[in-house]
């Protein structure tokens, strides 16, 4: 009785952080989740790494039933000795046969691995979710799992709806409740509910899978349109490549979190009142240090040996500041660069242009010239020189049919006909041709 009275103070003394932050996108909640999870060595969970991290682990069980199985081939037999050779015969036959039964259920054991793996890949839609029911059953199974339960975790935008919500945390939950869970999770069970006995959410019984994994805070991040659009036009251009559907995603937000459907609603009843952060509020402004300050207070201190103390809090909230400097310069510095080049190409193709156009208005200046020239020069500049090689070639082919000959010889000279045109020269029209391409 005394052993069981000193583990129940020991699970109340550590009673690790459970927690979800809610919140519209470009609010800064993955920020704040990632240090609250270092802080207090909490899981960081969201639905992405979720399915990350159990497609990951269903793949490393079929590496070690593999790795199991092929030590189990490779051992020596059992050394009998000189005993009765009937007694050794049926010792190796029951060796063999407890080999085959091993190897069967290794072999099943990866089979169940793979088809789980299977099974999640071909469920995935394009954009990386999986259906809502499959969803809810996998992270429920993600949170009664020992590394959220003895760390405790941090759920980032999740639940997404009131349904979410309900069969996550309601009666959705069978896991089995562990023998020797003690008072913590009774009284837990008692507040949520109101009172004594089972657990209740309205008409909604909560199984003790439920209590097991129901969080101890629930956080909302709450601003208007208007803010979140400012704070996401002061987002890096590294970073704005993360919220390219940002519109669509805030819709989605106000469409499952209206007054009467919202994921908060379903928190409220349950006991668990959202703390509510109106992160554009004047004394906030958005800044996460003052945020996770304000949490700190509400949530208390870390448990020795798994969170961070003040010190190692203060060295790595220098870090990150730091490091965001170092980003915020290194950002600064390529947008520089970027500009200079492309005011660098600009400058080059405003000097080709130019030189181009000038070479064209000496053309122009050309053509001009020759419209005020006499007669004979104007033949004997544009006409003579081609009509002369023309003569020539009938003159050394003496071909049967010498005006067609010529006809031809003419148009090959210039297919389009323009040869004669007192306005067209060959060098205005590659020039022409050459501020096309520049444009």
């Amino acid at each position: 009785m005394e052993s069981k009275t000193v583990t129940n103070a020991f699970q109340e003394t550590l009673n690790p952080l459970k927690l979800i932050i809610h919140g519209p996108p470009a609010s800064g909640k993955t920020t704040i989740v990632r240090r609250i999870c270092k802080r207090y060595g909490a899981h960081y969970v969201s639905e992405k790494s979720m399915i990350e991290e159990t497609l990951e682990e269903l793949r490393m069980n079929i590496i070690n039933a593999k790795e199991h199985a092929t030590l189990k081939s490779a051992a020596s037999p059992k050394d009998i000795g000189d005993g009765d050779e009937e007694v050794e015969e049926e010792e190796e036959l029951e060796d063999e046969e407890q080999g085959r039964d091993m190897q069967q259920d290794l072999e099943t054991e990866i089979r169940g691995y793979q088809e789980q793996i299977h099974e999640i890949n071909s469920l995935l839609s394009n954009d990386g979710r999986l259906p809502d029911d499959y969803l809810v059953r996998l992270m429920r199974d993600f949170l009664a799992k020992p590394l959220c339960q003895n760390h405790g975790y941090v759920l980032d935008d999740f639940p997404k709806t009131l349904l979410q919500a309900k069969e996550l945390f309601g009666q959705a939950a069978e896991v089995p409740k562990e023998p020797g869970e003690g008072q913590l999770q009774e009284r837990r069970a008692e507040e949520i509910a109101g009172g004594e006995g089972a657990a209740r959410i309205g008409d909604i019984p909560l199984g003790n899978a439920s209590i097991s994994i129901i969080p101890d805070f629930v956080i909302s991040l709450q601003a208007d349109d208007e803010f979140l659009c400012e704070r996401l036009m002061k987002i890096s251009e590294e970073d704005i490549k993360n919220v390219l559907d940002y519109e669509e995603k805030l819709i989605e937000f106000r469409t499952n979190n209206t007054p009467d459907e919202s994921v908060l609603n379903f928190f409220d009843e349950a006991g668990i009142h959202p703390i509510l952060i109106d992160i554009a509020e004047e004394s906030i402004a958005g800044d996460s240090e003052c945020i996770l300050s304000y949490l700190y207070k509400i949530f208390g201190p870390p448990i020795s040996g798994i969170g961070l103390t003040d010190e190692e809090e203060e060295e790595l909230r220098k870090m990150e500041m730091e490091q965001r400097r170092l980003k915020q310069e290194a950002y600064l510095i390529n947008k520089q660069l970027a500009e200079d080049r492309a005011r660098q190409e600009y400058e080059n193709k405003m000097e080709v242009w130019a030189a181009t156009f000038e070479k064209l208005q000496m053309e122009e200046e050309k053509i001009l010239a020759a419209d005020s020239e006499p007669l004979r020069f104007y033949l004997m500049k544009y006409v003579f020189p081609t009509l002369t090689l023309g003569l020539c070639e009938v003159a050394k082919i003496k071909p049967d049919d010498p005006i067609d000959y010529l006809a031809e010889f003419l148009f090959k000279e210039n297919p389009e006909g323009k040869m004669f045109d007192p306005s067209y020269t060959r060098n205005g029209e590659e020039l022409t041709k050459a501020t096309e391409n520049i444009s």
